[in-house]
């Protein structure tokens, strides 16, 4: 039975980089043993394996990023597709990659989504790659992120206040694979490095040993953070100031209770990964950061 080792992201831990690099040097992957599939992959995203996931994830609630369109695509055909390039390639060892994936364990019954990709999957022996980020960096990413949109988000408090603790804990998406795969099939591993030395602490979590090449470049820009504000406020025009800087985020009390649930799993999911993080995410590095963005 091949080993498919399907990378799940999180968002923010450079799986775009990881998808490009593994899509440009492909016939040095299958040199080393490893099968990165050409197939099941958006038009306009032609790196990522979304097709697999995006399709799966809307069967089960998920509303796809607007770049992605379900119309006219079978599910059954594309994973048909898919299992024929996986089962007629000589390597033993199948890539899939795609954060979309992350998605099925956020969905109100990740249980039977997750399920259903095991289901899916059976003819494989599974892993999954998870990627986790210290909570507080990954929600100054996840907020810079999605101020590129054309609307711009509430003010950073709000955002964090609305922002599903799962997403930055990282626990439960953990504990939904778990459950569907069993604990030994997952793979975690800390977002720590930068550049080709990413893609490198991927490849080694997953046994390959060809050394990464091509440009040491980040794929995804980040907004100037002296900019990111003016720009956020400039799309929020049909708020009044209070709305749209200081205030509207609950109680301090609700914040600081979401903080402690954040921190108490992202320690213990931490503990299951290469080289454990401490979060740095608190109430106080909460408004520090705000008050950052608005000075």
């Amino acid at each position: 039975m091949k080993r498919l080792y399907v990378h799940i992201g999180h968002d923010k831990t450079a799986t775009s980089a990881i998808k490009k690099n593994c899509s440009d040097n492909a016939s040095a992957l299958a040199q080393a043993g490893y099968f990165y599939p050409p197939v099941a992959r958006p038009r306009n995203n032609p790196t990522n394996h979304g097709d697999l996931s995006l399709l799966l994830a809307a069967r089960h609630g998920f509303h796809p990023p607007p770049w992605y369109g379900t119309e006219g695509k079978d599910i059954d055909a594309i994973y048909d597709a898919f299992l024929r390039s996986a089962r007629g390639a000589p390597q033993n060892n199948i890539l899939i990659s795609s954060e979309e994936f992350f998605q099925l364990g956020l969905r109100d019954d990740p249980a039977a989504a997750l399920a259903e990709l095991k289901d899916r999957l059976a003819a494989f022996d599974v892993r999954i790659v998870l990627y986790i980020r210290e909570p507080l960096a990954l929600l100054k990413s996840w907020y810079n992120e999605m101020n590129k949109g054309p609307h711009g988000t509430r003010a950073f408090p709000v955002f964090f206040k609305n922002l599903s603790p799962d997403f930055l804990a990282q626990l439960r998406v953990w504990q939904h694979f778990a459950e569907i795969f069993g604990p030994p099939a997952l793979i975690v591993r800390s977002y720590k490095r930068t550049g080709l030395a990413h893609i490198g602490d991927f490849l080694t979590g997953i046994g390959c040993d060809h050394i990464p090449q091509g440009e040491d470049l980040r794929v995804q820009e980040a907004q100037d953070l002296d900019t990111l504000e003016l720009t956020r406020l400039a799309k929020r025009q049909g708020d009044d100031y209070d709305a749209a800087t200081l205030s509207r985020f609950g109680s301090i009390e609700a914040l600081a209770d979401k903080v402690a649930r954040i921190n108490a799993g992202f320690a213990e999911i931490s503990a299951r990964a290469d080289v454990p993080q401490d979060s740095q995410l608190s109430l106080a590095s909460l408004f520090a950061h705000h008050e950052r963005l608005i000075t």
